[in-house]
């Protein structure tokens, strides 16, 4: 067996997220090097344009997610798009200026079949943890609303309990028989994302 194919290999031991994380790591890797959020100077406008460019991914890929069935009740407690509503007015727009953000089309790809968008939620959920330090490095910045920006850590110190309960659901999701479509959902997620964000 070529040495690739051996180190994409599952472990027959290894939790979906321990997988997940190591055959998504170079694009994680490429989507915060690129995104680069915390780069100085903080800029309120820059941060106005991220957000309103993830609003419109989540638009459409929660969407997506929610067409399955044994997703969706799991999906809609999870929902980021209020935090992101609340951000953007929060920093100005309307609600006009809110709903003429644009679509992220390409948002419904990683959701195309079930254990795909398992891997995807995999990219979103994990980026709550990530969100915590971008919350704190903006914390005392003068232009950002009351209470912060709330899409980056949506659930506070709930935030360490919320990630434990979703790698547990999601082995149940998505057995190791379906593993290879959740990493492909995750790594098209991480593609969207970069293409989108950046």
């Amino acid at each position: 067996m070529p040495i690739a194919a051996r180190e994409s290999a599952p472990c027959p031991e290894e939790t979906l997220t321990r997988l997940l994380r190591r055959r998504t790591s170079d694009l994680h890797a490429r989507l915060e090097a690129s995104l680069d959020l915390l780069s100085r100077p903080v800029d309120r406008q820059r941060f106005v344009h991220v957000l309103g460019r993830f609003y419109g991914f989540h638009s459409v890929w929660e969407y997506a997610v929610r067409r399955h069935a044994g997703l969706r009740s799991f999906q809609e407690t999870r929902t980021r798009l209020p935090h992101l509503r609340r951000d953007l007015a929060g920093l100005g727009l309307d609600e006009d200026a809110i709903a003429r953000l644009p679509p992220c089309a390409a948002g419904a790809e990683p959701a195309g079949c079930e254990a795909g968008a398992v891997g995807s939620m995999y990219v979103m959920e994990g980026s709550t943890l990530g969100g915590q330090l971008i919350a704190r490095a903006l914390a005392g910045v003068d232009w950002l609303p009351e209470g912060g920006l709330s899409y980056f850590d949506p659930h506070g110190p709930a935030t360490g309990r919320m990630w434990r309960e979703f790698q547990d659901w999601a082995e149940t999701r998505a057995p190791p028989a379906r593993r290879d479509a959740a990493v492909a959902g995750a790594r098209r997620t991480f593609e969207v994302l970069e293409a989108w964000l950046t």
